[in-house]
């Protein structure tokens, strides 16, 4: 386990992604970025959660206490949360609402199907 700011580095250089791409979706400095980087800086409670949803990961891998890193769980909540989001906010009819959702589920099912599909042909 590294400390945060290595963390936050590594997770930064793997995903291909400069300074100020990272500063511009957390809402921070690019000097801010860098200074959390150094470990001059350390991010605040909000800032922190901003950093683990834009990684994908728990705040204990952030934070160094946990090495397994994906939250998984949460990530498909987070997914869940914003389609629940967009069709409560969204001003169109219940009934296409739910067609929008039917075909989702359907298409969600079809991928999921193709992907055990691929799976078993690259164990054959």
């Amino acid at each position: 386990m590294g400390s945060f700011a290595e963390i936050f580095k590594n997770l930064r250089v793997q995903r291909g992604m400069s300074q100020a791409d990272l500063a511009r979706i957390i809402g921070v400095a690019r000097t801010t970025v860098s200074s959390y980087e150094n470990g001059t800086r350390t991010p605040d409670r909000e800032t922190l959660i901003k950093i683990a949803s834009c990684y994908q990961v728990s705040l204990d891998y952030l934070l160094g206490t946990d090495t397994l890193g994906i939250d998984s769980s949460s990530h498909y909540s987070a997914i869940l949360k914003e389609i629940n989001s967009l069709l409560t906010t969204t001003p169109i009819d219940s009934e296409k609402k739910k067609e929008i959702v039917n075909e989702v589920r359907d298409y969600f099912r079809w991928k999921l199907q193709q992907a055990e599909q691929n799976r078993i042909s690259e164990e054959e």
